[in-house]
Formats: C-alpha cells, sequence, structure tokens
C-alpha cells in the first residue's frame, strides 16, 4: 500500500470514530459515493503470472429501493498506472485502468444504528490499457462482478466504506481491488 493510501486510510478511520458517536442514518433513498481504490491486476499462462497494482477514481449513484436492498450505477477511471511485473521481475510496460463501468445490486444489512455490512453483485465492464514505448493496447472485458463492504455513518446524511470488489475473473485474468469512499444521502 503506497503512502497515500495508507494516510488516506487513517484519516477516514479516524473521521469513522470520531464521527460515529453523533451518527444517525437518514431515511433518504437516493446517495452518492467517491472513492479510490487500490486494483490488483493478475494474469496467468501456466508457469508465468504479470501483476500490476494501478489506482482508480470511483463514483457511484445508488438507490435505496427496499429497506435491505440498493440498486447503483458505476463509473471509474484511472488515476494512476503501475509497472507490470513478470514473474517478480520489471517488464516496462504500465497497466491502466482508464474507465470502468457497471451496475449492481446490494443487499445490506444494519449492524447497529451507525454500521451496516454490504454486499454487490452485478455487471461490470472494465477496459485494461497497456503502454509502453508511446504504444498503447487497449483491451475491454465484461463479467459478473461482485464484492463485500462496510459502512460507518458519520451523520444522517454522510458515511465512510471500506470495499473489496472483483471486478473481472475470466480468460486467465483477474481485476480486483479494496476502495475507501465517501459517501452522502440526498
Amino acid at each position: 500500500m503506497n503512502p497515500l493510501c495508507r494516510t488516506l486510510l487513517s484519516s477516514l478511520l479516524v473521521a469513522g470514530v470520531c464521527g460515529a458517536a453523533h451518527a444517525q442514518p437518514t431515511d433518504s433513498k437516493w446517495y452518492g459515493e467517491i472513492g479510490l481504490s487500490q486494483l490488483n491486476i493478475k494474469a496467468e499462462d501456466g508457469p508465468l503470472s504479470a501483476k500490476a497494482r494501478p489506482g482508480l477514481l470511483t463514483g457511484t449513484i445508488g438507490y435505496q429501493w427496499l429497506p435491505n436492498l440498493a440498486v447503483e450505477g458505476f463509473v471509474a477511471g484511472g488515476v494512476s498506472k503501475d509497472e507490470i511485473k513478470l514473474n517478480g521481475v520489471n517488464t516496462g510496460i504500465d497497466a491502466k485502468i482508464p474507465s470502468a463501468y457497471g451496475v449492481f445490486f446490494k443487499p445490506g444489512i444494519r449492524l447497529g444504528e451507525r454500521v451496516e455490512l454490504f454486499g454487490r453483485v452485478g455487471y461490470a465492464r472494465t477496459k485494461l490499457q497497456l503502454s509502453a514505448g508511446g504504444i498503447n493496447v487497449d483491451e475491454t472485458g465484461d463479467d459478473v462482478a461482485y464484492g463485500l463492504g462496510l459502512n460507518v455513518h458519520l451523520s444522517r446524511q454522510s458515511y465512510l466504506q471500506a470495499n473489496w470488489m472483483n471486478y473481472h475473473d475470466s480468460d486467465n485474468i483477474k481485476v480486483e481491488g479494496v476502495g475507501l469512499v465517501y459517501g452522502r444521502r440526498f
């Protein structure tokens, strides 16, 4: 985990603990979220294993359809690239996720007044870009996406979230990541 992610995680956890004492969820049905995710991209072919860890800026708009079920639209764009390592050796090829989008069902359960555990399942389309020496190669994949997360409510309208998502897992390529998110009901 890079220093920026560690600092952001620490800040969010401190704010969540301090704000949780005054939090009470609101009855608003619409919400929006913005966050950062550290991805793990892994491709395997026999004894060869390629890995990269680019960053992603995420945005979500959701509607609380039923008390324990929401529907969400998701968009994301790459904020950092990472050099691909082939069996642990740098290759000089950078990997980035320039765009991703999807739709999800989000079942959740309250664990008290301030904490909510949730899952996500749906569809995601993820674009992977590889670049080296001015040459870019793009590959797009569609797949079932799923994940888990935890919301800590700071107030009636806002919350912090930590999540894990699997965006793509087919054709020997896996794209997954952990994210830190700020959410607001409106």
